[in-house]
């Protein structure tokens, strides 16, 4: 698994892949900052920006250009001819994407501590940092399920899946089944800590907002569930895009 991950990063090296870690971080910075600028809270609206549409979409966007990459490289004869187990093949493509996202992760973090540095923000710079890693952890789930559906469809069902999802989790936020809808869980965590809600209205003083760590434990569980599917129907996929 970690060979193959080596190997996948190798094969991303000097591509818009791995420009997209930081290209598309800083877009979305930039953007947030024009927009919400008059507003005095950009540092938090940019996490929340970032919480509930955009990685949503980068993580489709980055999974569906590697498997395109892939395909347009060497049509997965180089995997077909490795010695190496497909499902493991399969989990070290997974683990590279992880990996690339935690990078871009990285990269908001650093972008938000050098905002707070000329921008006034009301909650601790620690509250963002750990929101923005919360919401690396929260979306982990998505890797494998864009990896999969990208193979069976192409990068265009992943980008509408993930734009899809993003406006239903908006739509359900406050609701009961909000909760329980993957797609919502990288909103949930952060409104706690930056002291805003989806909508982008702030948290009032006297408000009771309940942490949701427990999206991070689900995440979690959701991403090696779906891992094991995406790895276990790894071969017959790339026999049939073959």
């Amino acid at each position: 698994m970690f060979k193959a991950c080596s190997i996948e990063i190798l094969k991303t090296k000097r591509t818009i892949i791995r420009k997209l870690t930081w290209i598309f971080p800083i877009l979305v910075a930039v953007v947030t900052s024009l927009f919400f600028a008059s507003t005095g809270y950009v540092i938090q609206s940019i996490i929340n920006q970032w919480s509930f549409i955009w990685i949503n979409l980068f993580l489709a966007l980055m999974i569906g250009l590697i498997d395109r990459h892939e395909e347009n490289s060497t049509e997965y004869k180089m995997i077909l001819s490795s010695p190496a187990n497909l499902s493991q093949y399969e989990l070290g493509r997974i683990l590279h994407s992880s990996f690339l996202s935690l990078i871009t992760a990285c990269v908001l973090s650093i972008l938000v501590i050098l905002g707070s540095s000329f921008m006034t923000i009301k909650i601790s710079l620690m509250a963002c940092l750990g929101a923005i890693f919360g919401i690396f952890i929260d979306t982990l789930w998505e890797i494998p399920l864009y990896s999969w559906l990208s193979r069976i469809t192409n990068l265009y069902v992943s980008i509408a899946i993930a734009f899809i999802g993003s406006l239903v989790g908006i739509f359900v936020n406050s609701s009961s089944i909000g909760k329980i809808f993957p797609f919502n869980w990288s909103s949930l965590l952060p409104v706690s800590l930056i002291q805003m809600h989806v909508n982008g209205l702030l948290v009032k003083s006297s408000e009771n907002v309940p942490n949701s760590y427990w999206t991070i434990a689900a995440s979690i569980v959701l991403f090696i569930i779906l891992s094991c599917i995406s790895a276990a129907s790894f071969k017959k996929q790339v026999i049939k895009n073959d």
